[in-house]
């Protein structure tokens, strides 16, 4: 694949966002996606002495119809974004490495109502990681923070224009090689705040909360070839916010991922999920399969889908399912072209009141959408990307929004 489109594909990621910077919090993990879910892309790198180093600006304009994620009285908002791709890796040795990634930018927005707002984004991905080995088992301890602000990255809000979702996991696990499988401890802790504001400044407490999740879990990893490993994993979770139930959970299940020949990367997962909190919720399963496949040289197809619980706002609790299909299609050598179509649906269990609504957002909900983009090369380093996003999302009155979403962006790519 040509390197200029490590330029479109990062333009499509940060503009057509909800496969890829989703904010909820699984209950049974604090792990990001698995990389498969992105297209693959050669790294283009340059080096600074010892560091080697990716590195990427982007400019952005953006309109929507609807910054509230109202159904009744819509709000427009035009944006500007200015955004930062900075990846860079030191190899001390083969088996010690320090590792920085950052992806983010700063929002400013002009909203309908004459109200101006500056804020800043922090995509899930980016952490400070030291890998290091000691003897035969080999250490990671690292730093992953995130700060989100799209509201439609989450199946359950409304009302709400800025998430402002800071969520923060230190942690820390250790492999050792038992010669016929990989057994690995692993143990973070995740904190999580999250104020969830309008157009006009206003706190909606129905996407306002506080967690902290502590978690430790192990594996076992089998070869089934140099590419392809399975096993079983589990992981015992402890969270709790102030003013609300305390959420205990283990889950366990096995796992298959790697590379099935050239073309097909899999992540597939599965198991059980036990809950303790108030009020009590009944035993769970949790399901994860992403698909990536290299059609040709110029067409890839990713596919997703998941059941889960997950956290909302504090420890109040949603069950989440969701189908996300993307391509991507090489027109020509200048011209390139991403759609993404996705449905989530689920059951919000509990959440705190909304204000100026009576009831809270609670129950079933649908969520479905789609999103294309155009991406033109204009130089070998720059390039510029046209796209479109339609979501909908459907529940019991007054929870139920239409957004439609337009964005320009041109990128560099050093």
């Amino acid at each position: 694949m040509p390197r200029f489109l490590l330029g479109s594909c990062l333009l499509y990621l940060l503009c057509l966002g909800p496969l890829s910077l989703r904010a909820q919090e699984l209950v049974r993990t604090a792990e990001l996606q698995p990389q498969i879910l992105s297209f693959k892309k050669p790294e283009v790198t340059f080096r600074i002495g010892p560091f080697q180093e990716t590195l990427g600006a982007s400019l952005g304009i953006e309109y929507t119809d609807n910054v509230n994620l109202t159904n009744t009285n819509k709000l427009s908002d035009f944006s500007v974004t200015q955004g930062l791709d900075l990846n860079t890796t030191w190899v001390i040795s083969h088996l010690n490495q320090l590792q920085f990634n950052f992806a983010g930018g700063v929002v400013e927005d002009f909203y309908g109502n004459g109200r101006n707002d500056v804020n800043v984004t922090i995509d899930p991905g980016s952490l400070v990681q030291f890998q290091f080995a000691v003897s035969d088992f080999l250490f990671k301890v690292y730093d992953q923070f995130s700060l989100v602000q799209n509201p439609t990255s989450t199946g359950y809000a409304t009302n709400t224009a800025n998430l402002n979702s800071l969520a923060n996991t230190v942690g820390a696990s250790v492999e050792h090689d038992l010669n016929i499988a990989v057994l690995t401890l692993s143990a973070d802790y995740t904190y999580t705040n999250q104020t969830g504001t309008t157009a006009s400044g206003k706190t909606n407490t129905g996407t306002t909360g506080t967690i902290n999740s502590f978690r430790i879990g192990s594996s076992l990893a089998f070869n089934y070839s140099p590419k392809v490993t399975y096993g079983i994993e589990d992981s015992l979770t402890r969270s709790s916010s102030p003013g609300e139930a305390n959420v205990n959970s283990f889950s366990i299940g096995p796992f298959l991922k790697g590379s099935f020949g050239p073309d097909l990367d899999l992540d597939l997962a599965a198991g059980a999920s036990l809950v303790e909190t108030t009020p009590s919720v009944p035993t769970d399963y949790y399901v994860s399969a992403a698909m990536r496949y290299q059609i040709n040289r110029f067409w890839q197809l990713i596919f997703s889908a998941a059941h889960d619980l997950q956290f909302n706002t504090g420890t109040n609790l949603t069950e989440d399912n969701h189908f996300h299909l993307r391509t991507q299609l090489e027109i020509t050598r200048f011209i390139t072209i991403a759609a993404e179509g996705f449905y989530d649906f689920g059951n919000v269990l509990t959440t705190t009141p909304t204000i100026g609504i009576a009831t809270p957002n609670t129950g079933p909900y649908k969520q479905f959408g789609s999103d294309v983009g155009l991406t033109w090369q204009l130089r070998k380093h720059i390039s510029s990307t046209l796209a479109y996003t339609y979501t909908r999302r459907e529940a019991k009155a007054p929870y139920s929004y239409v957004q439609n979403l337009v964005t320009l962006s041109i990128s560099y790519k050093f």
